[in-house]
């Protein structure tokens, strides 16, 4: 029978919090506030991971987590990207010597458990209230993305991290499936499309809501890349939401200025379709920027397995082609505007040229009189 003898659920909820954050001042307004609370910033991890700017990575020490009416100490971990994004993490010691059995039925309760998300809302505006300065363009999205990464240092009942995949029924914990038998073929997709391994006493299985990372080191450069993919799907949600709110509202805009003899409302949203282009393309390009090189490849690996699970490819492809949509349309309404400025024109002309036709019939009309 396998048993957990060292590890952690790292739980994780993200939040967009704003259209960019500096870092800098970050630091600064925190490192205040590390001498009158419990705030601490972390070691920095050894780098294999770079960044063009490194998240700011705190510590908001251990807090009291009633889980299904069992009380917890859990450690609390908070990281701001720039790019916007705020990511919670808590850290929930397994008890040594819990068996898999058990383990699964803990994952079945956090799929459903509530408080763990108030916690995370509740942390993630306490914090943003306290760097609200350092914020551009700060707003308040309701969704979050949340997921579980099950990490363990010690494994009893096996002797390579590869036999976790025939004595346990991995996938059924990463499903958190506690009712209905699992076929092989749900097994096999899971396992083969997401397992990965460097060494004999390492081991990642990753999925789209879960993961298993078996590293007995301790070290957490498995864990923080998923996270950093996270926060990257988290962007891409967000705007591509926005995209659909914005693009609703332009149509809707134009609908109401057709029909319209001049309308300088065209004008407007020429400008309105150039503006989102910018910065949307622009958010696109900092997000990608934000990765330069994994110093590891094996970390390489994860990096792209994870955006892969998380379907970031096809959310690029989603957003790419919904600004190219606010492209056409700022070409579009630009025409527009030019054609109306073309009658303004005309009109002009044929206003000037009437005005002229009877200025000099009248001074005719009054010369012929005369």
């Amino acid at each position: 029978m396998i048993s957990i003898q060292k590890g952690s659920i790292l739980i994780y909820r993200v939040f967009d919090i704003a259209e960019e954050v500096n870092l800098s001042r970050v630091e600064e307004l925190l490192t205040r506030e590390v001498s009158r609370s419990r705030l601490r910033f972390t070691l920095t991890p050894r780098q294999v991971v770079i960044m063009r700017n490194a998240p700011v990575t705190i510590a908001l020490g251990e807090t009291d987590l009633t889980f299904h009416s069992k009380n917890l100490k859990v450690e609390v971990f908070a990281k701001f990207w720039d790019y916007g994004v705020l990511s919670i993490l808590f850290q929930v010691p397994i008890e040594t010597g819990t068996d898999w059995n058990t383990l699964v039925e803990t994952g079945a309760r956090l799929e459903t458990d509530t408080l763990i998300d108030e916690a995370a809302r509740f942390r993630a505006q306490e914090l943003v209230n306290l760097v609200r300065p350092a914020l551009r363009d700060p707003h308040h999205w309701h969704e979050i993305e949340d997921y579980v990464i099950y990490f363990f240092e010690d494994l009893k009942g096996i002797g390579k991290a590869s036999e976790l995949l025939e004595k346990a029924d991995v996938a059924r914990l990463i499903l958190a499936e506690t009712q209905a038998p699992l076929s092989e073929r749900s097994k096999r997709s899971i396992i083969d499309e997401g397992t990965y391994q460097y060494a004999e006493n390492d081991l990642t299985v990753i999925d789209w809501n879960s993961a298993i990372v078996v590293e007995p080191s301790g070290k957490k450069e498995v864990p923080e890349v998923i996270e950093f993919v996270l926060t990257h799907m988290m962007e891409m949600r967000y705007y591509d939401g926005l995209l659909d709110q914005k693009l609703a509202t332009l149509y809707d805009s134009i609908e109401e200025s057709r029909g319209r003899f001049f309308s300088n409302r065209f004008t407007s949203l020429s400008r309105e379709a150039s503006a989102r282009y910018i910065e949307f393309s622009e958010f696109i390009e900092r997000v990608d920027n934000s990765f330069k090189v994994v110093g590891d490849f094996y970390l390489a690996k994860i990096f792209r397995a994870a955006g892969e699970q998380f379907r970031i490819p096809e959310w690029e492809t989603n957003i790419s082609r919904k600004i190219n949509l606010f492209s056409n349309l700022s070409e579009l309404l630009q025409g527009e505007v030019n054609v109306n400025r073309s009658l303004w024109l005309e009109v002009t002309i044929v206003v000037l040229i009437l005005f002229e036709l009877v200025t000099t019939f009248t001074k005719y009309m009054v010369g012929g009189t005369g």
